[in-house]
């Protein structure tokens, strides 16, 4: 009876241990700061209601357009502007909603397909064959405050076109448009790369279509 009796004031006393310990788990828990700041806003970068340029006929063939990359500085999400030159600044609270380079694979997809000059558009993991290639980098995208009023963004892209056949490049260029911001703010900026991006598609895909003939 007496070692009974002790193992059962020892149970007690566990019990005890461990409800004092979950309570003081509690009342840490409850006394740590709570995260109460507002999620990021994330914006999208998709061309707008870009209307690719019709070709006459099909070619019949089969184009891979590449993963998009991104130079340094322009290769995450974030949404960069400068104020000085040679600094590049991201806004804190506000992203897009992908890196620009990726975001751009599938804007280029459907402008390529809207031509309705190859007999398929494919992008990576596509196992399919393809006769010819576009490759697009994203040189630069930022939004300057510099010596501008209202402030603009730049955006900068590299295409090159080659034949996956012979493995000759065919032509590549850089081209650049610039487009006001209608608000001195990430919005602002995302408004105004939409509208450069539409015009750098109106640029690149007529300057793809002449040299894949």
């Amino acid at each position: 009876m007496m070692v009974n009796g002790s193992e059962s004031r020892l149970k007690i006393k566990t019990n005890r241990f461990v409800w004092a310990l979950l309570c003081l788990a509690t009342l840490v828990g409850c006394s740590l700061p709570q995260d109460r700041s507002e999620p990021p806003q994330s914006y999208l970068l998709d061309g707008g209601n870009f209307s690719p340029p019709t070709a006459r006929r099909s070619n019949g063939k089969t184009l891979l357009v590449t993963v998009p990359k991104a130079a340094p500085g322009f290769d995450s999400n974030r949404i960069a502007y400068t104020k000085e030159p040679l600094k590049l600044d991201y806004y804190s609270n506000n992203i897009w909603s992908d890196t620009p380079a990726k975001m751009l694979l599938p804007v280029l997809v459907r402008a390529f397909e809207g031509t309705g000059a190859f007999k398929a558009v494919v992008s990576p993991p596509a196992p399919t064959m393809a006769d010819l290639r576009v490759d697009v980098d994203v040189m630069r995208l930022q939004q300057e405050f510099v010596a501008s009023q209202p402030s603009r963004v730049r955006l900068m892209t590299r295409i090159k076109v080659l034949n996956m056949k012979s493995g000759h490049v065919l032509a590549t260029q850089v081209f650049e448009a610039i487009e006001p911001a209608p608000t001195e703010d990430a919005y602002g900026a995302a408004q105004a790369a939409n509208r450069a991006l539409q015009k750098l598609l109106n640029d690149m895909v007529p300057f793809a279509l002449r040299h894949f003939g």
